[in-house]
């Protein structure tokens, strides 16, 4: 396996990501792929991916992802990486709000012989998010995002 080469597959992807680019970005995957952590209500396949990355650009048009780490040993790759984006548009069943929210996620994404990542997995804080959405309250002394 070329770990070097699906590194920069990767950040490849996440630049498609960040032009909001989601055909040129889901061309990063294979035909076949399964993507572990979209809601429940999606089927993990690139299909479900195409929705929920749909939805989340209606609510957030200028989200963007910022690798903070990434690491790449044979067919793996793994991201520690933060999102950003205004809250424009109905998310998790909160009104727009305006406000730029921010929250961290962790991925790992498998590559095939073709370089085409077969497998993601995806964790995210979604307690930070539902917090800034006004879902749940901070923590007393808590700041709204976590750092």
């Amino acid at each position: 396996m070329d770990a070097e080469r699906n590194r920069q597959n990767t950040l490849d992807a996440i630049a498609a990501f960040n032009a909001g680019d989601l055909d040129r970005y889901l061309a990063s995957y294979a035909p076949d792929a399964v993507i572990h952590g979209l809601p429940e209500h999606l089927e993990p396949n690139l299909s479900g991916h195409r929705e929920f990355l749909t939805s989340m650009r209606e609510a957030l048009p200028d989200v963007t992802s910022t690798v903070e780490d990434i690491v790449a040993s044979g067919d793996l790759v793994a991201t520690r990486h933060t999102y950003r984006g205004t809250h424009e548009g109905v998310l998790h069943g909160a009104r727009p709000t305006g406000r730029v929210l921010e929250w961290r996620a962790m991925t790992f994404r498998r590559f095939d012989d073709a370089g085409l990542a077969t497998e993601r997995w995806i964790v995210t804080d979604d307690l930070a998010l539902l917090r800034q959405l006004g879902h749940l309250g901070t923590p007393s002394g808590a700041p709204a995002t976590a750092r």
